[in-house]
């Protein structure tokens, strides 16, 4: 079984390759949570965005509320669009206190979503994909093979930093998107693919909730540019999903 979080499609496109690969099963943590009986299983994998440097909060949750085994070869695959971080260590430290053992980590590097926040103009280098995708079926084969390796599971200064009390709540402040209601035409997109259930469409435009994880798929996946982030609006070239990944695939879970 494959787990993912995914808001813009890369750990989603990620998960789906791995299984295709591995003969395994791929859902969204959402749906293992509302459906216990997919777990344990005898090989588990978590894949999933890497958020300031470290494990996003709904993988977090998931981690901490989910019925898992001891006895699961875990495995972690962390996309990013610059570096992992401290995210694998984190990752391990987390499954360590349910009593489980990471026994695989990888950081997939892939296309930053983050980027809309603070440039215009983006040229975003498609041929990473291409990289990942070779990098994934080499992971495939380790995972068949329940291959331990623990070399990416690395601490960061950088991360620790980013992670520092008014920093993060900077961070924090800098990604939360927010609604333009002049441009909004309440068409349902941002909350049927809200990962975390974030956002309510009502008559009058959507409405952002207090919980948002700023994966930023609202801002990337509405066709009228209507999610803003920090008050600034992003150009429909800057919008950015796996090219692979269609709405339909991210409203699945």
């Amino acid at each position: 079984m494959i787990g993912y979080f995914s808001g813009t499609g890369n750990s989603l496109y990620a998960a789906k390759k791995l299984a295709e690969l591995t003969g395994d099963r791929a859902l969204s943590l959402a749906d293992i949570m509302s459906q216990p009986e997919h777990l344990p299983h005898r090989r588990f994998g978590i894949v999933f965005p890497v958020y300031f440097g470290d494990v996003p909060e709904p993988v977090r949750d998931f981690i901490a509320e989910a019925p898992l085994d001891k006895g699961t070869y875990f495995f972690g695959i962390a996309t990013c669009g610059g570096t992992g971080g401290r995210t694998l260590r984190t990752l391990s430290r987390l499954l360590q206190k349910r009593g489980c053992d990471l026994a695989y980590g990888l950081i997939l590097p892939m296309i930053a979503n983050s980027t809309v926040a603070s440039r215009r103009h983006i040229n975003y280098d498609m041929n990473r994909l291409d990289k990942a995708d070779d990098i994934l079926h080499d992971c495939a084969d380790d995972i068949r093979r329940q291959v331990r390796d623990d070399s990416e599971v690395t601490g960061s200064l950088a991360a620790a930093v980013m992670n520092f009390g008014p920093l993060r709540s900077f961070g924090n402040y800098w990604l939360t998107p927010s609604v333009d209601t002049k441009k909004c035409v309440s068409c349902h997109i941002c909350s049927k693919i809200c990962p975390v259930d974030n956002i309510q469409s009502t008559p009058s435009g959507a409405v952002i909730g207090p919980h948002c994880s700023r994966c930023l798929a609202c801002l990337h996946w509405c066709p009228h540019q209507a999610v803003t982030v920090h008050g600034k609006t992003v150009l429909p070239q800057d919008q950015y999903h796996h090219p692979d990944v269609t709405i339909r695939d991210m409203m699945v879970r």
